[in-house]
């Protein structure tokens, strides 16, 4: 890492936590001069609280228990949508037979929201794992087919004229040339997928789940506790934020001859 690029990430890491501060005082403000109903918008010392409910224990389940039961629904359906989305957009995008036989098939079930699939999921797989799991499946596998597909199909041809000069075959060129060439752009779908199962995990356990932040998202809404609201709002944030930041260093390890912001 050079200089510049040093003072570059100090640079966004200042300007986040101003913008950061910002934010939380101007929530301090409106809270505490009662512009807001607390009822409506908690105080900041009031979501603080209620993290440490929710650390202690909340409904039967402590804040680890939450998160390993959300975490557990995201990657067994974040895993299968990889292991089944990123092979088919490559068969899609290499071979023309394929393409036209799943074409049309993911043409019409992808404008399909994830969460409209709650209510099929539910009377298919009922409420426990399966049900959520297949939900986030069908929420991560569009991103990591479509970029799959499209990192093969944007593979330079002069990359793949000069390696078939060579002597490579069909095979070769796949696995030796365009998929390493595509990783960039079909690691950035998996980037997605993660963010997209993760919020469509909570979506689903808004509706049906026992455990989970979703759950204590709703059961604070049902209990009328805003604060609990607010504070499961924030865990599912910061959750979010240390998954992309974790992706984003196994990236930069496995494919490094990647553009990495």
């Amino acid at each position: 890492m050079n200089r510049r690029t040093t003072y570059l990430r100090v640079g966004q890491l200042g300007f986040g936590a101003v913008s950061l501060g910002v934010i939380l005082f101007a929530w301090w403000q409106v809270t505490a001069n009662g512009i807001v109903s607390e009822f409506l918008l908690p105080a900041p010392a009031a979501v603080f609280e209620a993290a440490q409910r929710l650390s202690a224990g909340y409904l039967g389940s402590s804040l680890t228990a939450h998160l390993v039961a959300s975490l557990s629904v995201v990657l067994s359906g974040y895993i299968a949508a990889v292991l089944i989305g990123v092979p088919l957009g490559i068969l899609m995008a290499w071979s023309r037979p394929v393409d036209i036989a799943m074409g049309p098939l993911v043409a019409i079930l992808r404008p399909i929201p994830p969460p409209a699939w709650i209510p099929l999921a539910i009377l298919w797989f009922g409420i426990d794992l399966p049900g959520k799991t297949f939900i986030v499946f069908v929420s991560s596998i569009t991103p990591c087919l479509i970029n799959a597909y499209v990192a093969i199909k944007e593979v330079p041809a002069n990359l793949i004229n000069a390696a078939r000069m060579l002597g490579a075959g069909n095979a070769s060129l796949l696995f030796r040339v365009a998929i390493p060439a595509g990783l960039p752009m079909i690691a950035n779908g998996l980037r997605i997928a993660l963010g997209s199962a993760w919020a469509t995990v909570v979506a689903a356990e808004l509706v049906v789940a026992t455990a989970g932040f979703g759950f204590v998202i709703m059961s604070g809404y049902r209990n009328i506790e805003s604060d609990i609201m607010a504070a499961g709002m924030i865990a599912v944030a910061v959750t979010g934020f240390i998954m992309n930041l974790l992706f984003r260093e196994v990236e930069k390890r496995v494919i490094p001859w990647a553009e990495h912001e």
